[in-house]
């Protein structure tokens, strides 16, 4: 396909993104969104930008095509492949403040297959592990850790309780409708650092051109009361609550998208610049952290590297 025919879906789909954009603003006024219109936004928004991904990129569906079978379907001769890697973030000090630090993270992962496939998208858990797969699908053991919080380390944080140091750990399915796309959903609990529940869901667009891989795809997060307590709870009951604490509710807590472009030096070795954009939406954006003291709207800048070690192992877990 054309560069300029392209562009021009790419236009096209962004005009229909943003009225779609302006009809979901119909359930605000003043500035205030009602809770019940929150979820109807965020269908809107995740619906809208992916539209605009799948008219940029079906001239490359074709291309591909002929490599979604090998791609994603694993065969039992392939070996497991370690991912380990390191990366260095340019974000907001915790979700929803203004401050940006630099902060480093790692990159552990396992799955089959050198030039299998299967997309990493940068913010991915921090370990993952596929355990079963097959054409086109795979599912595994999804990781995270979550740092300690307080007021010492960011003073915009004395209204809210300290949280500890800990983890998340669930599990997560990936699958590739098509050879150039892929949908992800990860759900996952927490340990010592909160009781409540999290489900990260992604679709992310991606083509190879050479050396270079990119990607990018709409983000949402989901999130229990129990983890919007923890992290944006107050020591008690905030100013206009009539003395009564806040209530918190389940629901979608951020929205965002995510690019990314990668450069394979070798099978082995990779590295990769992203740019991360998030937006608070529902209960959170009531907590004195987040107005106004911090910020609803964020952006996180990365650049990673890593190398993919073989195992010598192709043991296969439950015949896939």
């Amino acid at each position: 396909m054309a560069a300029g025919a392209i562009l021009k879906r790419i236009v096209n789909a962004n005009r229909t993104l943003i009225s779609v954009a302006q009809i979901a603003r119909v359930s605000s006024f003043g500035g205030a969104v009602a809770p019940e219109f929150w979820t109807m936004r965020c269908v809107a928004y995740l619906a809208g930008l992916a539209l605009c991904l799948a008219l940029s990129l079906t001239g490359r569906a074709e291309a591909q095509s002929r490599d979604y079978s090998t791609l994603t379907s694993p065969q039992p001769a392939q070996n497991w492949y370690l991912t380990l890697g390191a990366g260095v973030r340019y974000q907001p000090d915790y979700t929803g403040s203004k401050d940006y630090v630099f902060r480093a993270s790692p990159i552990i992962s396992l799955g089959r297959g050198l030039k299998s496939t299967w997309w990493s998208a940068e913010d991915d858990a921090m370990l993952s592990i596929g355990v079963f797969s097959g054409q086109g699908w795979r599912i595994g053991f999804s990781g995270d850790l979550l740092w300690k919080r307080d007021a010492k380390l960011n003073h915009a944080l004395v209204a809210v309780p300290a949280t500890k140091f800990g983890a998340e750990a669930g599990g997560f399915v990936e699958f590739y409708p098509t050879s150039w796309l892929r949908g992800r959903v990860d759900i996952r609990r927490g340990i010592v650092a909160h009781d409540g529940v999290v489900a990260d869901l992604k679709l992310d667009a991606f083509t190879t051109i050479g050396a270079w891989t990119l990607g990018v795809g709409p983000r949402m997060r989901i999130a229990s009361a129990d983890y919007v307590r923890t992290y944006f709870g107050t020591y008690g009951a905030q100013p206009g609550t009539g003395g009564f604490l806040q209530r918190f509710n389940a629901g979608v807590h951020t929205v965002g998208a995510l690019a990314q472009l990668t450069y394979a030096w070798s099978d082995n070795f990779k590295t990769t610049a992203y740019v991360e954009y998030k937006h608070l939406v529902g209960d959170a954006t009531r907590s004195p952290i987040v107005r106004p003291f911090g910020s609803r709207d964020s952006f996180t800048i990365g650049l990673s590297a890593s190398y993919s070690f073989d195992t010598g192992s192709n043991y296969s877990l439950g015949g896939l």
